[in-house]
């Protein structure tokens, strides 16, 4: 299913007088996107006077602190329960299912009579939204807008910015915009996937009237690497292995070879999409072992496969073309390697 709701279901919601505290939760390991749109639609709810908070599972990495632009972030910690405001509103924000919040799924089991407003673009596996409701994993009462086609929920929590005949009282100003145009930077390759849409550059223009400094988001982004960081592309590229037929290409991260580096998993960020990048490739994999009982898996694709079907059978998820999985317990990450490729083989050949 492509779409539940309507950018109509947030405005309903959000103009209810009686939310004075809303708590937004992005996915697990939030990206840009997942930040930029949460930042945006916390300074939103606050021109409201509404007190709006964001929790999130680990810290920022460094490279995205602009587009946060020192909004107070709060980071998931052991006594978080027990200090928290029980808020008026829950939105879950870039994903619309409980297991992307991990640890911080304790807090919407904890306030189980807090209603939930979804706003996502992942792809929905149910086949109507009666199916989705009755799947969702929690029986508070539910808000939903989904629009898979969208490239990013940056772009969308825009229009609440930039839609006129709304009138919801949100204000776009040069900090917003950034976060924003960060968001969808950041989901779109700075909007050179097939997931850029008509509507994106639309977004994307008025965005810029703010007077952004593109180039120095696009820097943040994409650019800015460390010489380490760009011998250790180098030598992921160099050592990366192709199938057969040439068209996946694959490599393993060790964890002492980022400390060879002087380098953490931050320092990943991009590499299979650079990877996907080589001539004639169907499918990157970046496979990355986080600890001894953890392997995260990033898929990269173009037209060939779509990836957040790949990463479905293994309990991920994603986009048609970037997706992940992570895997947790003893496993070898050779072996995963050689099923992944073994079923992406499969999928490639029944297109």
């Amino acid at each position: 299913m492509k779409k539940i709701g309507s950018i109509n279901n947030v405005f309903n919601v959000l103009s209810d007088p009686s939310l004075q505290h809303i708590l937004i939760l992005p996915h697990v390991r939030a990206d840009a996107d997942a930040l930029g749109s949460a930042v945006a639609l916390a300074r939103g709810i606050e021109q409201l006077d509404i007190k709006s908070e964001i929790i999130v599972d680990e810290e920022i990495p460094a490279y995205l602190k602009f587009i946060i632009d020192d909004y107070p972030i709060k980071i998931y910690r052991n006594n978080t329960l027990e200090t928290i405001q029980k808020p008026s509103l829950i939105i879950l924000l870039d994903h619309h299912a409980l297991e992307r919040l991990k640890q911080r799924k304790k807090i919407v089991e904890k306030f189980r009579d807090v209603p939930i407003l979804i706003i996502d673009h992942h792809l929905i596996q149910a086949k109507t939204e009666s199916e989705f409701r009755k799947n969702f994993d929690s029986a508070q009462t539910l808000t939903i807008w989904i629009e898979s086609e969208r490239s990013s929920v940056s772009e969308m929590i825009s229009e609440l910015f930039i839609n006129d005949s709304l009138k919801c009282g949100f204000s776009l100003t040069r900090s917003i915009a950034t976060s924003l145009m960060g968001g969808i930077y950041g989901d779109t390759g700075g909007l050179r996937y097939a997931n850029s849409g008509i509507r994106t550059f639309e977004i994307c223009a008025s965005l810029m009237r703010q007077n952004l400094a593109i180039n120095l988001i696009s820097n943040k982004l994409f650019g800015e690497k460390t010489l380490d960081q760009l011998n250790l592309i180098g030598e992921v590229l160099a050592n990366a292995e192709l199938t057969q037929n040439g068209n996946i290409i694959w490599f393993v991260v060790k964890s002492d070879f980022l400390d060879k580096y002087n380098a953490t998993q931050d320092d990943l960020e991009g590499l299979c999409s650079q990877m996907r990048d080589v001539k004639n490739i169907d499918l990157a994999i970046l496979v990355r072992e986080i600890s001894s009982d953890e392997i995260r898996v990033n898929l990269r694709s173009n037209q060939a496969i779509d990836v957040s079907e790949l990463a479905g059978k293994y309990g991920g998820g994603g986009h048609a073309r970037a997706a992940g999985i992570t895997f947790k317990g003893s496993n070898d990450a050779n072996l995963i390697v050689a099923d992944l490729i073994k079923q992406a083989e499969i999928m490639i050949c029944a297109k």
